[in-house]
């Protein structure tokens, strides 16, 4: 693991420890939760157990360590990176108290509201994510991606929504650079 992700896990692990003393009487096993940072965008966090739930994954995207993890989220009295946080940390209490529970059953919401925690995701919340890659179709428009398409063919939406259409097929323009420009 590199330097910046191994202070980010020590940060990870260092507020779930505030949290299970504070909010879980230290009943989580947190020895046995490996910490992971991801590179998601859409998921911020999630956590799997193994096989006999006696040791947790979880993982909580990289993007929450930046300013977008300060933004206040609605009807819960955590921030972004820690609502995301208590959120996976309910999991591993479920996993443990109520395994026969579903994920985001009716356990799993009374518990987040108990805590004081949104029991469901934040829609409300946008994160600014920029796109990496940036594509044009034959009329102009331009379509900025996470991931490049690769070898599939697309075409846009805007010109023709319903399906594949070889006339508008996006072109690769290139890499969007800090700047903001393809390369």
């Amino acid at each position: 693991m590199s330097s910046p992700d191994a202070a980010y896990v020590a940060s990870l692990q260092t507020r779930a420890e505030a949290f299970n003393r504070e909010l879980f009487d230290n009943r989580l096993p947190l020895a046995k939760v490996r910490f992971l940072p991801s590179a998601a965008v859409r998921q911020l966090g999630s956590v799997r157990a193994n096989a006999d739930r006696s040791a947790f994954d979880m993982r909580i995207a990289r993007l929450l360590e930046g300013p977008a993890g300060d933004a206040a989220v609605e009807g819960s009295r955590f921030n972004l990176r820690d609502e995301v946080l208590v959120h996976e940390l309910v999991h591993v209490e479920q996993f443990i108290s109520a395994p026969d529970e579903r994920p985001h059953g009716r356990w799993f919401r009374e518990r987040m509201r108990a805590i004081g925690a949104r029991p469901r995701a934040c829609p409300t919340v946008q994160l600014e994510v920029q796109g990496r890659w940036l594509y044009r179709c034959p009329a102009g428009h331009e379509v900025t991606r996470l991931r490049r398409y690769g070898q599939r063919r697309v075409s846009c939406r805007r010109c023709d929504p319903r399906a594949y259409n070889p006339r508008h097929r996006l072109r690769l323009v290139g890499q969007i650079t800090t700047e903001g420009e393809a390369e």
